[in-house]
């Protein structure tokens, strides 16, 4: 069904800007909550919803039309002083963006969208003749994409669904819904059920954007014209250089080769590689987006949480500058969301709790970004009531994940870093680490397949930090080259602590296994070969100490090429298990580039 025909490329165009107008909209909604006074702050928005009310007018989406026209009427009189910004209105107000957000869910798919809840639009007309806001005695909830109903649990447990589609666009896994919390969280309203019957949901279309629409993934970017232009007169240059470089072979191949033409056919050589350097630069370049757009989602979602839960939370953002890959960025979405819930769901404590504590009643949580390096460092910190690593210990014994003699040999850090476990969290409602294990491993799990770590730090009464440490983009990877018989195979580097070299004598048998004792540290052995199921030789001259996650081993072969930095190609149609991807070496030899935690995962599995 296609409500749009012939409009389709008009339409992704809307959506496009669209979206990104509402995104600003939302940001600064969160401002004008603060200031609600700010005639500035209050004509932007305006115009935001005059702008989208325009465009969906001429694609004559009327539901849309009608709800941001309501919308504008409403900032049209807030501008002119005729109504007054209260709690209530701005609950409303935001309601209606997640409205217009799901609307923009139906016209990606080319349909035109439902109008919206009764319920909002009699709020909305309620507002308008500066009425008390209520709707058969419910407030106004942020509408979920259809077909989903918001609603509450037995305990007063925010709708974890409903609330992450409504604001990030897509439907949490049903394995990372937290357990309800203990005491009844504040009041929350049901939006009233739309029937599975009434509303088909719409079908991903990959060729969308995913952010704001719910289709696939996010194929397009946006790019700065200079950067185009850079890698446009790169390219020129290196045409230029190939010329050359083709005039000074038929010169040799003719036998018109002196000392002169030797000299000029080294310095073209240099001169490319210098060109195809810069112009590697130059592209990645192009791939990277300010890390603002995607933590520009988050204060909403934490406000609307915080409300729920009634607490008093200010997500402040720091950093949205920094640039990072985009398809990291992408990948990023989850795994925050689900730490930015956590702090504020679990980190922080209630203002009556605060106060009791000698503590605002407002909770600060941050967000931040830096580059340090050729990796990028983000972090979420809370002021909150903080994790002690002995209760973490022995949650993790009580569940059987460690044993006592392992657990009482963590130091603090490694005991925090215990909740990143799969199977660990803890129901124990008193203790200072309530609800903190839920799904973090899912966390850990997507950072590692970004190649990036995790770590946990906190100080009990005073609160918590996660910092992420990745790579600023995927597609180059450093890399270590081992050869095993004639064969080279790619390590990534963030992975390697350092070469040693192998001698019989250094190899000690404990319970069956081969281990080296590295400055007073025993570590396994695990020879190469071994891991991918070839036959192992009987003798191996180089160990890798690596560490993946917690875990520290010798990786052994028969010897090493070096390091270089690699252009990762992906096997999307076939990919051995083991194998994160494929390079070529410079002698032309395909390499495999292994995923360490896979092969490791399987020897143990």
């Amino acid at each position: 069904m296609n409500d749009f025909a012939g409009m389709e490329e008009l339409m992704e165009d809307f959506l496009t800007e669209a979206s990104d107008l509402l995104s600003d909209v939302d940001s600064k909604l969160m401002g004008l909550e603060k200031t609600p006074d700010d005639r500035d702050l209050l004509n932007v928005i305006f115009r935001g919803f005059h702008t989208i009310k325009g465009g969906a007018g001429f694609l004559n989406a009327t539901e849309l039309v009608t709800l941001c026209h309501l919308t504008e009427n409403l900032f049209d009189k807030l501008r002119n002083g005729e109504l007054t910004l209260n709690a209530e209105l701005m609950d409303t107000i935001f309601a209606a963006t997640g409205e217009v957000r799901q609307m923009f869910g139906f016209l990606s798919q080319n349909r035109q969208p439902d109008a919206a809840p009764a319920h909002l639009i009699a709020a909305l007309n309620a507002a308008l003749e500066n009425k008390k806001i209520e709707v058969a005695g419910q407030k106004p909830e942020i509408a979920p994409k259809a077909p989903v109903v918001v609603s509450t649990g037995d305990a007063g447990e925010p709708d974890w669904n409903g609330l992450y589609q409504a604001v990030v666009g897509v439907e949490v896994p049903a394995t990372e819904l937290p357990a309800a919390v203990s005491a009844p969280a504040a009041p929350v309203a049901l939006v009233p059920e739309r029937r599975a019957s009434d509303v088909t949901p719409p079908k991903p279309n990959p060729g969308r954007r995913d952010s704001d629409s719910g289709g696939g993934k996010d194929n397009t970017i946006r790019v700065d014209t200079d950067r185009l232009d850079q890698v446009l007169n790169l390219s020129g240059e290196i045409g230029l250089t190939k010329n050359r470089l083709t005039h000074l072979r038929t010169d040799i191949l003719q036998g018109r080769s002196d000392a002169i033409t030797l000299r000029a056919l080294d310095e073209s050589v240099s001169q490319l590689d210098m060109l195809v350097v810069s112009l590697q630069n130059a592209v990645m370049k192009t791939r990277m987006q300010p890390i603002g757009r995607l933590f520009n989602k988050y204060p909403r979602l934490a406000r609307d949480l915080a409300r729920q839960l009634g607490k008093d939370v200010e997500l402040v953002l720091l950093g949205e500058e920094t640039e990072i890959d985009k398809t990291m960025i992408e990948d990023l979405n989850d795994p925050l969301v689900h730490l930015i819930r956590n702090a504020v769901d679990h980190g922080v404590e209630d203002p009556a709790q605060r106060e009791a504590a000698g503590k605002p009643a407002k909770s600060l949580v941050r967000l931040g970004a830096r580059q340090e390096g050729d990796h990028i460092l983000i972090t979420i910190v809370d002021d909150g009531k903080g994790m002690r690593p002995e209760v973490i210990r022995n949650k993790a014994i009580e569940k059987g994940l460690i044993g006592p003699d392992s657990a009482s040999s963590l130091d603090d850090a490694q005991s925090l870093a215990l909740i990143l476990l799969p199977g660990f969290s803890t129901k124990d409602e008193i203790s200072s680490v309530s609800g903190r294990g839920v799904g973090m491993d899912v966390v850990k799990t997507n950072i590692e397949k970004l190649n990036g770590s995790i770590i946990i730090s906190s100080e009990p009464g005073k609160g918590s930090t996660f910092t992420i440490s990745l790579p600023l983009t995927l597609a180059i990877l450093p890399v270590l080259l081992l050869r095993l018989s004639n064969q080279s195979f790619a390590v990534p580097l963030s992975l390697v602590r350092e070469i040693l070299a192998i001698s019989p004598q250094d190899l000690q048998q404990v319970s069956g296994k081969s281990t080296m004792v590295v400055r007073g540290e025993v570590l396994p052995v695990l020879p190469l070969a071994r891991l991918i199921g070839w036959e192992q030789t009987e003798t191996s001259e180089v160990g890798v100490l690596m560490q993946v996650g917690a875990q520290s081993f010798i990786l052994s072969a028969d010897g090493f090429a070096g390091h270089d930095d690699v252009v990762i190609k992906s096997l999307d149609t076939f990919r051995p298990k083991g194998v994160a991807g494929v390079t070529m070496s410079s002698e032309g030899e395909i390499v495999l580039i292994l995923d360490i935690k896979e092969l490791l995962d399987e020897v143990r599995g």
